[in-house]
């Protein structure tokens, strides 16, 4: 499949969710993470629309009208409900807490598009819960390769691949994906050392690393175990 078909085919935020899950269908040991990178995503991608706009650590809503794209709209909707002055990490909470992170629309286009599938695991008779095995091999196996290549520096990082790599070691998605790579050391190695966004800094970067910082405390201050 060519490159442009791949964009065209995924967004940003479902090749997110795409490289969270396994093969199997299972988030595994990003499933307490993802939603908090999921929400971090949403604030990079709304900032780069002009919809929001982030100096420093903190969130002003610039756009007045619906985007059209249901994930987006129903983030900007619980942004635009708060009372108090919103910071990256209290955006990303309040997506995740206040019903404005419409992750499993992502799931359903994604199996819309015959990338994955959803079948019922049950367990004990009862209790079943939904996953999400992956059917289209082909087009993961092309976003690492894309993504492999950038990281050996064949190709250069745009803004959006640095989010991802930052959102996928916040929340343990390196391993799982690269893993069997040729290279796996330096490669992981490759991803610490770009996600510790040392200076000097391009504007873009500064942004995604304040976003990547906002999800790490996210994390580490949910008290809750999230199931997705």
């Amino acid at each position: 499949m060519e490159k442009e078909e791949i964009n065209n085919t995924l967004s940003f935020l479902e090749t997110i969710v795409l490289l969270a899950l396994n093969d199997k269908g299972w988030f595994g040991n990003s499933e307490q993470r993802i939603k908090f990178g999921l929400a971090g995503a949403i604030l990079f991608e709304l900032e780069q629309s002009g919809e929001i706009e982030i100096r420093g650590d903190m969130v002003r809503i610039t756009g007045t009208k619906e985007t059209g794209d249901k994930v987006m709209d129903a983030a900007l909707e619980v942004l635009r409900k708060s009372k108090k002055k919103l910071t990256l990490k209290n955006s990303i909470q309040r997506i995740v807490y206040k019903s404005g992170l419409k992750w499993r629309l992502l799931l359903k286009n994604l199996v819309k598009k015959n990338i994955l599938k959803r079948e019922e695991y049950r367990f004990l008779w009862i209790i079943y819960q939904d996953k999400y095995p992956l059917v289209n091999f082909e087009i993961k196996k092309q976003v690492l390769s894309e993504l492999y290549l950038k990281l050996t520096g064949e190709q250069e990082l745009s803004g959006k691949d640095l989010m991802l790599l930052a959102i996928m070691r916040t929340c343990r998605m390196i391993d799982k994906n690269f893993l069997l790579q040729e290279h796996f050391l330096k490669v992981r190695l490759k991803v610490r050392e770009i996600t510790e966004f040392k200076e000097p800094l391009t504007e873009t970067s500064r942004k995604i690393k304040e976003i990547q910082e906002a999800i790490r405390l996210s994390i580490l201050s949910s008290n809750v175990s999230l199931h997705i």
